[in-house]
């Protein structure tokens, strides 16, 4: 291509020799021109003309920076992991912080996302327990669409228990591969815990290296929580007031070497922590890969270029013996000095220019597309990375169809995204179209039950891009099964999640694990309720499901109800001194009577506690009565 620009250049040299004849024959016969100008040879003047050519032909080639012969480098991007553990109670709508505690929180959490360069984040969601939300990835669009669904209430369980949000973030680092680089918990909530202590966790925080930085949301004086259906009120009427905490959440994070940071309406904090604590931190090399560097040939082409020239000074026009035939004398060499500064300032000129050419974007962009034509898709990523600076949108298209063959969606994805920027209506189609298709090939990767949710929100996202491909390209049929491709993977992924939390139900339940069970029969509900709302209202799979989990549900209730009734039967049996009624309602053992110590703590105490006061009388009893099964 760069050879093109030679023809421009033969046509000039023609124009110019044409003229120069012209003026000529103006100013002189062609007959009397050997006598004007004796010893001038025009076949000396052609073949001048010819080396200047062919010199400029090769300077040419050399801006076009020939490659042959590589050698292989090591390629690695560096990043830390990141848990954002984030409060998502009641206390969280608070709206001492406007508009409340957990939008600032999640506005917070989305400014942070826009000063990493290469870390891995994901977010644990908790309140009376804590589950991964989103496993840490550097795919940062998918982390801020789950980011966004988060609400006050997806956790089932009321309260707020940081012991369970700092174990599930602990846990969620060692569920990921083995890294090098500093893990970071970024705790953020208003530290009203109701439930664990999440100080014992200190020194498993600190074998793991895992450094805490702890964000309070809200404030002292506190606030009252205002719901939809009103403020919030305690089980004796009491409207409920929440204040910041702040004592624990400083001792957790400057004992694992973070710090603390209260909230303040205009600065959350996050910039804080990022800037004067996360940024100085330990980064990993990661995803090292081997590519291909070619080594540069344009030296030769340029020096050629340089010798033609220097021979091209020394090519006179005129034939200097025919000249002393004729008397004449030979002319001084003024021409010769001008000429070789002529070449001086050519090399001069002509160095920058190749120098320059060494990182053009251009040339770039061409040895990527023929790297990623051939298959050879490292070397295609290597040379489409320089050209992503500064053509945004073709250029990170072309990034992101060498980082999809090469199997690296997740960065796709990103690439993609990327070339959305332009204002190319076409390619912002196909964009969507291979971010799409980028993001439904991560889903094949996420195949443990841990990591479902995310396959979800991925599908659900590759859906939207479909579907905003298909405004641009309404004729695109390709898109059009795509879409119902990934509808159709989202709805089975959505369907086995809520049966993974039933199954895990159906198992705790026979080990007496009744307050576990009872979570994961409300999340398997919850989930099969969504499946018939928005996404597949008569799927008679997940319809199935609704019986047997409100069965169980209303079993679990019942076995409460029934061993408070006994409880307080017993309580007035005992009243009336009839210790063999009541120690027959006391030391029955039956698996609802399991269930429902499991379910409430408080109320297996009530009955120990009870046994333990009547103590001698129900020995007596069971000395009497051997049946009697006395509880221990």
């Amino acid at each position: 291509m760069w050879l093109l620009a030679l023809l421009p250049l033969l046509l000039l040299t023609g124009l110019m020799l044409k003229r120069r004849a012209q003026l000529l024959k103006r100013m002189a016969d062609v007959a009397l021109w050997n006598t004007m100008l004796p010893g001038l040879s025009p076949r000396r003047q052609r073949f001048k003309n010819l080396v200047r050519v062919l010199a400029l032909a090769l300077a040419i080639a050399a801006l076009a920076r020939p490659q042959w012969g590589f050698k292989w480098e090591e390629v690695k991007q560096r990043g830390l992991s990141i848990i954002v553990a984030l409060d998502t109670s009641k206390s969280m709508l608070a709206q001492d912080i406007k508009p409340n505690r957990l939008q600032q929180a999640k506005w917070g959490v989305r400014d942070l996302v826009k000063e990493l360069r290469g870390d891995r984040i994901g977010i644990v969601a908790f309140a009376g327990d804590a589950f991964l939300q989103c496993p840490a990835t550097i795919d940062y669009a998918a982390f801020l669409m789950m980011l966004e669904d988060i609400y006050a209430g997806i956790v089932p369980i009321g309260g707020t228990d940081l012991y369970q949000a700092l174990d599930t973030s602990i846990e969620s680092f060692k569920k990921a591969e083995e890294t090098q680089a500093d893990k970071v918990i970024i705790l953020i909530s208003d530290g009203e815990g109701h439930s664990g202590d999440p100080l014992a966790l200190l020194p498993a925080l600190k074998q793991e290296n895992i450094r805490v930085f702890a964000i309070g949301v809200g404030t002292k004086e506190g606030e009252l929580i205002q719901t939809s259906d009103g403020f919030v009120k305690d089980k004796t009427g009491n409207v409920v007031k929440s204040s910041l905490d702040e004592s624990v959440l400083e001792r957790i994070a400057l004992e694992t070497g973070g710090f603390y940071v209260r909230s303040a309406p205009g600065d959350f904090g996050l910039e804080r922590v990022y800037q004067q604590g996360i940024a100085e931190l330990q980064r990993e090399e990661r995803e090292a890969r081997m590519s291909k560097s070619w080594t540069e040939r344009f030296q030769w082409f340029l020096g050629a270029a340089l010798l033609l020239l220097l021979i091209e000074t020394a090519i006179r026009p005129v034939n200097y013996n025919r000249e002393r035939t004729q008397g004449t004398q030979k002319p001084t060499n003024r021409k010769s000095l001008r000429s070789l500064r002529s070449f001086a300032v050519t090399l001069l000129l002509l160095l920058p220019c190749v120098v320059k050419a060494e990182d053009t974007p251009r040339s770039s962009m061409r040895k990527g597309l023929k790297a990623y034509k051939r298959g050879d898709y490292t070397n295609a990523i290597e040379h489409l990375e320089k050209t992503a600076l500064e053509f945004a949108d073709i250029g990170n298209y072309n990034l992101g169809n060498a980082q999809y063959r090469a199997g690296d969606f997740e960065t796709a994805a990103d690439s993609y995204n990327e070339a959305l920027r332009s204002t190319d209506v076409e390619l912002q189609a196909k964009a969507y179209f291979n971010r799409g298709n980028a993001l439904l090939a991560r889903t094949t990767a996420l195949t443990g039950q841990e990591q479902i949710g995310m396959a979800i929100e991925l599908s659900f996202l590759a859906m939207d891009m479909y579907e905003k491909s298909m405004l641009l390209e309404p004729d695109d049929l390709a898109a059009k099964q795509n879409f119902e491709r990934a509808q159709q993977l989202r709805l089975k992924l959505e369907h086995n999640l809520g049966k993974w939390y039933f199954d895990q139900a159906e198992e705790l339940l026979p080990q007496f694990k009744a307050k576990d069970a009872q979570a994961n029969y409300r999340l398997a509900k919850k989930q099969f309720r969504h499946i018939m709302e928005n996404v597949a209202p008569e799927h008679p799979e997940s319809k199935q499901y609704l019986p047997k989990i409100e069965e169980r549900l209303e079993m679990l209730a019942l076995a409460v109800e029934a061993a408070e009734i006994d409880l307080k039967t017993a309580l007035q049996y005992i009243t009336d001194y009839q210790y063999m009624l009541a120690a027959q309602r006391l030391t029955t053992e039956t698996d609802e009577r399991k269930y429902a110590f499991d379910l409430k703590p408080d109320l297996k105490k009530n009955y120990e506690e009870t046994i333990q006061k009547n103590q001698d009388v129900l020995k007596i009893i069971q000395d009497l009565f051997p049946t009697t099964n006395m509880a221990k």
